[in-house]
């Protein structure tokens, strides 16, 4: 397996960059009337879809009629591949429509992961396998279909779509499992040059897919298909997987990796985390607490509003309990832990250094110290580290508690305020 970075083999925006993105928003009002369109007359495919029935050649020749009016072209290669007595079609995927576009050209079911009313199913070329009660299942109903139903199973191993330019993700094993010859397709997918628009990207609805496929002037599908592979003798299930999985990589000039669809699931979760950080990163954050101007002031100038967040709202918490602490501290490590009680917690044991800040002046002291590198009298810092974690929660609310009063004698003690 070739080692590929799993950032490469997704798109993360669907719109090209630079003076790319000019003819996208040039062609954009025709494009938003193109889709509105294709929008009914694509229910009309659904109807006739339906009805007519499946496999037959005027469903055949009716279907890619409409569906290239809707913009969804396609076409085979090595047709003579094709073997009628293959149970079992294995694809790449790289978008929402692919099995749309292998039905076209190969009467096939899917196994289908929704549940959807029976003629829907039908429809849109699924049929219920029992795939979230678990792989033994699925693959005891996919059994069961290549011996009953004359239509061939057609799976999309990777499990989740990719740009298909860098690399195949590692196939699931269940298709190969079946005890059946397998037949490859490659599918690869080509726009206009002028209007480069990805048909999927990370973290996107199948949806918006749907709708940007309906606003491109065309997609052509070009399915290739491959000689059958049958498993060798005293091959297990895992080899003649890879094998596959190999194959297909070497016939479409990219990697077969180690990553896997739930590999995706946790690099988008990641990414999205990222994003969110970003947005209300530290660094961000104070610049809204504490707004700066650049350049001399002006006589007129007003003072730039302070943007409440919750990054905000859990400082002031922490304030209000550790008042000798610089805000801008709790800040940076609320940004790595966003919980008010493990930040106070960390201030407390002494793992964030900060300089203590005097009552009533944000300047810091002369001196740059710890709370446990110079115990004042009222210290609340734990002796000791209990090894129960009810004990630990104790004394972190007893140290609370302690912080509070002794801000409370301070203050009264330099108002002169009665106790």
């Amino acid at each position: 397996m070739v080692q590929v970075n799993i950032q490469d083999l997704f798109d993360n925006s669907r719109f090209p960059r630079g003076i790319s993105l000019l003819p996208v928003l040039l062609y954009f009002p025709v494009g938003l009337v193109l889709a509105v369109l294709r929008i009914f007359i694509g229910l009309h495919v659904f109807l006739l879809s339906c009805i007519l029935p499946k496999g037959s050649l005027i469903r055949s020749v009716v279907l890619r009629i409409m569906c290239s009016i809707l913009g969804i072209c396609v076409t085979q290669k090595n047709q003579e591949n094709r073997d009628l007595a293959a149970r079992v079609i294995v694809t790449n995927f790289i978008s929402t429509l692919d099995h749309l576009a292998v039905d076209l050209a190969i009467p096939c079911m899917m196994p289908s992961v929704w549940d959807l009313p029976i003629a829907l199913n039908w429809m849109l070329g699924y049929t219920p396998m029992g795939v979230k009660e678990g792989r033994d299942v699925l693959i005891q109903n996919a059994k069961r279909h290549c011996q009953d139903s004359s239509f061939p199973i057609l799976a999309h191993p990777e499990g989740a779509s990719t740009n298909g330019k860098v690399g195949l993700l590692k196939f699931s094993v269940w298709p190969f499992s079946l005890d059946q010859p397998v037949q490859p397709v490659l599918v690869r997918l080509f726009r206009p040059r002028f209007l480069q628009v990805a048909p999927s990207v990370l973290g996107g609805r199948w949806w918006l897919d749907v709708l940007w496929f309906l606003f491109m002037p065309y997609t052509h599908f070009q399915l290739r298909i491959l000689p059958k592979v049958m498993q060798y003798d005293k091959e297990s299930t895992e080899d003649f997987t890879k094998r596959v999985q190999q194959l297909m990589a070497h016939e479409l000039g990219i990697a077969a990796t180690n990553h896997t669809s739930a590999d995706k699931v946790e690099y988008a979760k990641r990414t999205l985390v990222r994003q969110q950080a970003h947005v209300s990163s530290p660094e961000t954050s104070r610049k809204e607490l504490y707004p700066t101007s650049h350049g001399p002031a002006s006589p007129t100038a007003t003072p730039q509003p302070v943007v409440e967040t919750r990054l905000n709202t859990m400082a002031r918490q922490v304030k209000e309990v550790l008042p000798h602490v610089p805000l801008d501290v709790i800040r940076v490590n609320l940004g790595t832990t966003k919980d008010v009680d493990l930040t106070i917690t960390n201030l407390l044991e002494g793992r964030v250094k900060f300089t203590l800040e005097t009552p009533g002046s944000r300047l810091p002291a002369a001196s740059s110290v710890s709370p446990q590198a110079s115990p004042s009298p009222n210290s609340t810092a734990a002796k000791t580290f209990s090894k129960s974690p009810k004990d630990r929660t104790l004394s972190l609310q007893e140290r609370k508690k302690a912080l509070i009063e002794n801000a409370r004698t301070k203050y009264k003690e330099k108002h002169g305020l009665s106790t």
